[in-house]
Order: C-alpha cells, then structure tokens, then sequence
C-alpha cells in the first residue's frame, strides 16, 4: 500500500503535504492544489524526466521517473523516485525509491523503502524507514 495517496470510491484520493506534512484530500484528476493547512502549491503530477534537467528543486506528491538517457541536477522531494539515469542533488521521498542498474543518485537521501540494482551507484548518506518527518 503506498504511503503517498489512498484512492477512495468517492472520486477523491488522500495526499500528504510536501512542505508541512499534513493529510490533504483532492480529486483524482487534480493536476495540483493549495494545502488547506499552509496554503503553499502542491503538484500532484507525475513527472517522467527523459534528457537534461537543472531546477532548484522538484516537488511533488507524485511519482518521479529518471530515464535511462535523463540527468537531473536539482534537489528533488517526491512521493516515490524510480533512478535509471542520474541524479544529481539531495532527494527525499514518502514512499520507495528504486535505483536501476544503471542509475547513478549522487547525494543525500531519504526514503522510506531504498531497493537497489546490482550496478548502481549511490553516494551520499542515507535514512532509510522510521518515522516519516515531524510536522512543522
């Protein structure tokens, strides 16, 4: 069961904040909202990244995909992080993030599941499991 969203039969699924960790609902075809709680922007969207990418930060509720030939360099806070390319930046997730083996994550990193393939490479510090953050 995901630790990001619960889909439930009303149309509505359940999100929990990126920036103060509390439980938001919203539609199931919301593309983004504002938190009810700290009235900051939340993406909902996806996001598949399949060539060069620099931002200062990539944030969503959603899932993140590095394609093989993708190149992240941002700091990246997301519901579930898939690597086969590379990332560059410090990453924390809610729920579980899978290197390939040919992903390269290169920083620091927070998760609540970490499943790696022969052949990748991580180099950073790692928290893995426990408690989710606190709520500021």
């Amino acid at each position: 069961m995901p630790l990001v969203s619960k889909e439930y039969a009303s149309g509505s699924k359940t999100v929990v904040c990126t920036h103060c960790q509390n439980e938001c609902e919203v539609s199931r075809r919301a593309m983004s909202i504002f938190c009810p709680h700290c009235r900051k922007r939340l993406i909902l969207e996806d996001y598949a990244i399949k060539n060069y990418t620099s931002v200062r930060e990539l944030v969503t509720c959603g899932d993140v995909v590095v394609e093989k030939r993708g190149h992240v360099r941002a700091r990246i806070k997301a519901g579930n992080l898939t690597v086969r390319g590379k990332i560059q930046g410090d990453v924390t997730a809610r729920g579980s993030v899978k290197i390939g083996k040919t992903g390269h994550l290169i920083g620091d990193l927070e998760a609540s599941v970490l499943e790696i393939e022969g052949g990748a490479v991580l180099k950073g510090f790692l928290r893995i499991g426990g408690a989710p953050p606190a709520k500021t």
